[in-house]
């Protein structure tokens, strides 16, 4: 089935990191409850669907749910729906953003070309995910992703779940530095009188 296509990303960029996990390596019990449901609400189908899931079933994880919606015309990954962790983490309301307007620009680069890869193998994701701090150091997060689809064969949604464990607040500084940067770069760019590109 043809899918979106993969975009280029700068190898040595290395300010972002995923590295790609067996799933029998998940160590969160919620990542294990949601994987176990994932797994018997799509049966003898290769994927279960968004309505296959009770709200109230994601309860334990709704804060850090994130839902990514699979666009066609023109081709694109969108966040239909943010947790309040993902928004108190980046302090944006990700609602309607592409996974492209994620910063550093190298992350959703990345995240771009493995919903790609799942968009074909309509696998399950675990990801442990690496940003780089201003002193250089790794701040690590695991990430499990599930593809979801209307029919049981065509990825629609991916349901995302993130677990921060201890880095949280080293990566709200992190972000917050981000964003900080993002705002100075604007700000000297309108002042050049050459604002960037979209």
């Amino acid at each position: 089935m043809p899918g979106h296509q993969p975009v280029q990303v700068d190898l040595k960029d290395r300010r972002v990191q995923y590295t790609h996990l067996p799933l029998e390596m998940i160590d969160s019990g919620d990542f294990r409850q949601l994987l176990d449901l994932w797994n018997r609400k799509r049966g003898s189908q290769r994927i279960p669907a968004r309505a296959d899931f009770d709200p109230l079933e994601l309860k334990m994880i709704l804060p850090r749910l994130m839902l990514i919606e699979v666009v066609d015309d023109p081709p694109d990954f969108r966040y239909r729906l943010a947790g309040t962790a993902s928004r108190e983490l980046t302090g944006l309301d990700w609602t309607g953003h592409s996974v492209l307007d994620l910063v550093p620009r190298q992350h959703g680069l990345l995240l771009w070309n493995c919903l790609c890869d799942m968009q074909q193998d309509l696998q399950p994701q675990y990801v442990s995910l690496s940003v780089i701090s201003r002193l250089g150091e790794p701040l690590r997060y695991r990430v499990l992703r599930l593809p979801l689809g209307c029919d049981g064969e065509t990825m629609d949604r991916v349901l995302v779940v993130q677990d921060f464990g201890t880095a949280l607040p080293l990566l709200r500084r992190y972000f917050d530095r981000v964003r900080e940067a993002q705002v100075l770069e604007a700000v000297r760019d309108t002042l050049q009188g050459s604002p960037r590109g979209p």
